[in-house]
């Protein structure tokens, strides 16, 4: 014996509101085989089945004229030819969900490192290889509003490159001009560091780097200390200075747990 099964009845089974399978019917993508006197829409097997279809095309992106005009004039062709389009929206899906992944696995690791690191507040000298960034240049002061023109630059940056930046990494930067004078509180850019090429670049060289933990309000303290090493040590600033923000907002919000990264450009006296 045929079953049908009511509006209700659907829409429990598939969890999709009463609204939407009624939109369905105006539109002629999903009519009811039969409606009673009283109203009642019923719904056969056959019904529910093309309600799976319909709902997993939807998930795939497939807009809801395709896949009326599919389902009308279904073949062997059209079906190859749309389970070609599903299986390749499948492995784009596959593709940004490893990419997701390995993002989200790297910042976990970044905060266990950070979470066991223990050389705070030590002057260390390093080579940094060139690095991409996407930069956005303006006169920053507030805390606020580097974290609102950082989101701005990672909206931009993500629709323009189709690209996920889970793990990547943020920063500011404060002119040699200021920071010799004691600006430091004046950021002239924020900037997103970039997997791909990118019109500017962070210069390889021979950089002062320096980590503190907690929050930004003690961070004249921490430049007079850089300040006080390089002069003993013959060093002089020879570029913009950098800010990395490892452990930030967007992770914690104990501004204790906050870990940021100095990095200066170094030549010799």
């Amino acid at each position: 014996m045929k079953k049908f099964y009511k509006i209700g009845d659907v829409s429990k089974i598939y969890n999709i509101s009463t609204d939407i399978l009624r939109y369905y019917e105006k539109i002629g993508l999903l009519i009811p085989d039969s409606r009673k006197e009283n109203g009642y829409r019923y719904y056969s097997e056959k019904q529910l089945w093309k309600l799976s279809n319909i709902r997993n095309l939807r998930k795939l992106g497939v807009g809801l004229k395709e896949i009326t005009e599919f389902l009308e004039t279904r073949s062997i062709t059209k079906t190859e030819k749309m389970i070609d389009f599903q299986l390749e929206k499948i492995d784009k899906t596959i593709e940004q969900l490893l990419l997701l992944k390995s993002e989200l696995e790297n910042k976990k690791n970044n905060i266990i490192y950070f979470k066991n690191f223990k050389d705070y507040e030590k002057p260390m000298i390093k080579e940094l290889d060139e690095r991409y960034i996407y930069l956005t240049q303006g006169i920053f002061k507030e805390e606020s509003e580097i974290n609102l023109e950082l989101k701005r630059l990672k909206d931009k940056v993500e629709e323009e490159n189709d690209f996920l930046f889970t793990e990547s990494e943020i920063g500011t930067i404060i002119s040699q001009e200021d920071w010799e004078i004691g600006k430091y509180n004046d950021y002239s850019g924020t900037f997103i560091i970039s997997k791909d090429k990118t019109n500017t670049t962070l210069e390889k060289g021979i950089y002062l780097t320096y980590f503190f933990k907690g929050d930004y309000k003690n961070i004249d303290e921490h430049y007079e200390k850089i300040k006080i090493y390089m002069d003993r040590n013959k060093y002089k600033a020879k570029g913009n200075i950098i800010e990395l923000y490892h452990i930030e907002i967007h992770i914690t919000e104990n501004k204790n747990e906050y870990v940021t990264e100095i990095q200066i450009p170094l030549a010799k006296l």
